[in-house]
């Protein structure tokens, strides 16, 4: 990289001054906040409210992309100067975004792109700056200088590659995911080689930044090369520390450190820190520019194309548009990428220290030189600024919706008006399985189970995971509709729940309702199986093996011997699991044992204020005293 000649004077020393080029650009803001967040810790992001985290990202971190946007688009020179990113990229990138959101995999693709490729934006950003301010401050930047500052930052970032990309098990390939989920997919660098990688880089970086360091100190003052060491603090605050902390599983007591990777809590301040930093170095430079209206109209401009290029994508892709993805599904993620890497190209494009026209207004504080005039304007351009006008409005209106309205009705327990929030949002594309799920739950529980299956149906039509599916199950198990319940639970086992034996025992449970005991049995083993601990499971399985009326399933031995293991189990004796002891008994012909047993049973429920246990047990009681065993419905007959 080169540049042009050092300018050293008082004048040209910063950006803005002192106080703000510290704070803003090199990153002592955010060391302001690392130590508040570290002597506070989680007590007060505890404190902080719902709303805020977005709020944060919708002031600082959108309107440093349209930063950018003001920058390539605005002016007709510099459109056509970078009409290679300005066009075809942009083209390229909205395909990719098209596919993305039809497309798992390329989605995923997508998204792993964005996020490895984001540190790197982050540390080049970080590196220029620090260039640019030795440079300002007449320290001379010497090939030696350069290369120990650049190995510094360089080598930041390959600690955060490797650990970002660390393989997440045996067996794992990127390149093989057939995944539904649209996720970060690590490029699988096995961990016995990170063990290697990890301390070897660490160190190199250690001395790379000793070196830069020594170095610097050489050719200038500790005064003259302190932005330049507050951006190298920050660096190593903003990744080169929690990565490592992270990957060695070390504990400090410092939540910022400790706990980085908690998006909403800490990270949040890393992507605010950049889009603040990213703000104050364009809006200097476009201060500079010919165009200049001042800070208020730029920062406006700055905050239309911003927020709009987030906004707009979901009115017409989600998933009662064009689109199938929903917010949470994994729009959300799909658009962030897609944004961050038409930035992170448009980025790569114009800023570079070596070009003569960003030289002469970062380093030496030069003015733009007059261009020919602009075209006059036609309706396009006040046609733009109100379509980016709608994107801003629709940013807001989403905002307060989602995170004020929506959570105080919810809160407040007025399912009614949290319904109508997200009818509301859905006009604008920002419906959310997981918000619909939280109404079906809220509807249950109110005993509305129509109202409950809607929401639970909706939720899985935005968001079809495990969880969506597990509910929507319950409510039509609670309704009688046994084969939907059937067909949703069997939906949710399809799509890798974390909780496998939780949706075995479920469609267990409505295949006995079914009169399917072959079904039961084979899905309560699974599930007891993968949970071999549950009393709960051992149970379930020892009721159907006892009562079951298929006589090639009925084991009434296993049944007594999996309930007296329960029952081993226990400090006190519980009414159910005796229940299920004694239909084994009665099941194995020993009525004497079935009637003494489910009598203690009675006892118990009647004791703990059960009446509806007591007399389900005082009817099979009644019946083992006839000599009779105890039978689920016949095979293929549902209960009634």
């Amino acid at each position: 990289m080169t540049a042009a000649t050092p300018v050293g004077s008082s004048s040209n020393r910063w950006l803005f001054g002192p106080f703000p080029d510290l704070m803003l650009g090199c990153g002592l803001l955010y060391g302001v906040v690392f130590a508040t967040l570290a002597v506070g810790g989680p007590e007060l992001i505890k404190m902080m409210p719902s709303s805020v985290p977005a709020l944060l990202i919708m002031v600082f971190v959108m309107p440093h992309y349209g930063g950018t946007l003001l920058r390539v688009y605005e002016q007709r020179a510099d459109r056509r100067a970078y009409t290679i990113f300005s066009v075809w990229a942009t083209l390229a990138v909205f395909a990719l975004f098209v596919v993305g959101i039809h497309s798992a995999y390329v989605g995923a693709i997508m998204v792993t792109v964005y996020l490895t490729w984001s540190p790197w934006h982050y540390t080049g950003q970080n590196y220029g700056l620090a260039v640019m301010f030795l440079r300002r401050r007449g320290v001379s930047v010497e090939p030696a200088v350069k290369r120990w500052l650049y190995a510094s930052f360089i080598l930041s970032y390959v600690l955060t590659f490797v650990a970002m990309h660390i393989s997440s098990g045996s067996g794992y390939d990127a390149l093989a995911y057939e995944g539904s989920e649209i996720l970060f997919l690590p490029l699988g660098i096995p961990r016995t080689a990170a063990v290697y990688l990890m301390p070897v880089v660490g160190t190199a970086y250690l001395i790379a930044t000793g070196g830069a360091v020594i170095q610097m100190l050489r050719r200038g003052s500790l005064r003259d090369v302190a932005p330049t060491l507050a951006l190298m603090v920050t660096q190593t605050l903003w990744f080169s520390a929690p990565i490592t902390v992270r990957f060695y599983e070390w504990t400090t007591g410092l939540a910022p450190l400790d706990a980085q990777m908690q998006i909403r809590d800490y990270a949040l301040f890393v992507f605010v820190g950049h889009g603040i930093q990213y703000l104050w170095v364009t809006t200097y430079y476009a201060r500079n520019s010919r165009s200049w209206t001042g800070y208020g109209r730029y920062l406006l401009k700055a905050a239309l194309t911003g927020i709009s290029i987030w906004t707009l994508p979901f009115m017409v892709f989600g998933p009662d548009a064009l689109g199938k993805l929903s917010f949470d599904a994994g729009m959300a993620l799909v658009v962030a990428s897609a944004v961050n890497i038409h930035h992170f190209i448009l980025d790569g494009a114009i800023w570079k220290l070596r070009s003569s026209r960003v030289a002469s207004v970062l380093i030496r504080s030069e003015k733009e030189s007059a261009a020919s005039a602009e075209p006059r304007p036609t309706w396009r351009r006040p046609a733009l600024w109100a379509l980016c006008s709608l994107g801003l409005a629709v940013g807001v209106f989403e905002w307060y919706e989602a995170r004020v309205d929506f959570q105080r009705a919810y809160r407040a327990g007025d399912v009614d008006r949290a319904e109508r929030v997200l009818d509301r949002l859905a006009w604008i594309g920002y419906d959310r399985g997981s918000r619909r799920r939280q109404l079906g739950q809220a509807y249950a529980k109110q005993g509305e189970l129509d109202i409950a299956e809607d929401q639970f149906a909706r939720s899985v039509k935005l968001r079809p995971d495990a969880a969506g599916f597990i509910e929507l199950g319950k409510v039509q198990q609670r309704r009688g509709e046994l084969e939907d319940a059937a067909r949703s639970y069997a939906a949710a086992l399809a799509r890798d729940p974390s909780r496998p034996d939780q949706i075995h025992a479920l469609l267990g449970g409505v295949n006995r309702e079914l009169g399917r005991s072959e079904a039961a049995v084979a899905h309560l083993r699974d599930a007891l199986q993968l949970n071999p601990r549950s009393r709960r499971l051992a149970n379930d399985l020892a009721w159907v093996l006892a009562t079951t009326p298929n006589l090639s399933l009925r084991s009434p031995e296993e049944a007594i011997r999996l309930s007296e293991a329960v029952l081993r189990t226990m400090d006190r004796p519980d009414p159910n699991a005796l229940d299920t002891l004694a239909a084994g008994y009665a099941a194995a012909g020993r009525f004497d044992d079935a009637v003494r047993t489910a009598s203690r049973a009675v006892a118990l429920a009647n004791a703990s204020g059960n009446d509806s246990l007591s007399n389900k047990i005082r009817r099979n009681l009644a019946q083992y005293r006839e000599g009779r065993a105890v039978l689920d419905p016949p095979d293929g007959a549902q209960a009634q």
